[in-house]
């Protein structure tokens, strides 16, 4: 497992900007969150890969803007508009491409706005388009949207098989009164990504080590379950003082991994 943080902590700073701070305090591995369609067109695309080329830092997700649209867009009932979102992803998946990046985060779309066979049907449409650039689309558990749901999790993962990926996102889980030790078992072998945060009594986002989370623990039953990929840093703004707390927190994140 490698330890990674999101440039979505450093929000509202602009992405590159964002990107170049975690890589000049020696962050290693990076989850790269856009923030505007521009993001991903080849100039801005090519000046990112040159920096990530220049630090030496890896690159294994892409969390898109588009989550607000998902619903409207992707799982729309008019055709056109989810033929218009496939469309508009594959320069998310060309960036992806040319940065090395494996796994594309998707919200989905709200509560009781789609049946499951459809949800499950776009998604498919989704994953079969982002194939021939090498990127996997993962569904993120997210609260108030179907995915914060374990039944749904479940489900979604029976009906698709091998296409069924996961972003576990622990801080979402928790707001879902999700119980994170079940969703390990339940759907822990479809877990290819993770965004890791502590919580306590002091919040549901907390920088690791400020709240009770055992985070140690969680980490061993996801190896359990054969993950080996990337645990992704995910704060709010508010969570963290400045950009030497967040490498503080990766180096955290480093020493919990070689112990376990």
């Amino acid at each position: 497992m490698i330890p990674a943080v999101s440039t979505s902590c450093l929000f509202p700073m602009p992405t590159e900007d964002a990107l170049y701070d975690l890589c000049l305090h020696g962050i290693r591995n990076v989850e790269i969150f856009l923030n505007a369609p521009s993001e991903c067109r080849p100039v801005y695309a090519n000046d990112l890969a040159v920096m990530l080329r220049r630090f030496g830092v890896s690159c294994a997700s892409v969390h898109p803007w588009t989550a607000p649209n998902e619903g409207f867009m992707l799982f729309s009932q008019y055709h056109r508009r989810c033929s218009d979102f496939l469309d508009e992803a594959k320069h998310v998946f060309s960036a992806m491409q040319l940065w090395g990046a494996k796994y594309y985060i998707l919200h989905g779309a709200l509560m009781g706005q789609i049946k499951p066979e459809i949800y499950f049907e776009r998604f498919h449409m989704l994953a079969e388009t982002a194939a021939p650039y090498g990127v996997v689309v993962t569904q993120e558990n997210v609260y108030k949207y179907e995915s914060q749901n374990l039944k749904f999790l479940r489900d979604f993962c029976k009906n698709l098989g091998d296409e069924a990926n996961i972003t576990f996102d622990v801080k979402q889980a928790v707001r879902a009164n999700m119980n994170i030790e079940e969703a390990v078992q339940a759907i822990g072998k479809h877990i290819a990504h993770v965004h890791i945060s502590d919580h306590g009594p002091l919040g549901d986002c907390l920088r690791i080590g400020a709240g009770r989370f055992q985070i140690a623990s969680f980490l061993s039953a996801l190896k359990q379950q054969g993950f080996e990929g990337n645990i992704t840093l995910e704060l709010y703004r508010n969570a963290f003082g400045n950009s030497s707390e967040l490498k503080e927190d990766w180096k955290r994140l480093q020493r919990i991994l070689q112990k376990i």
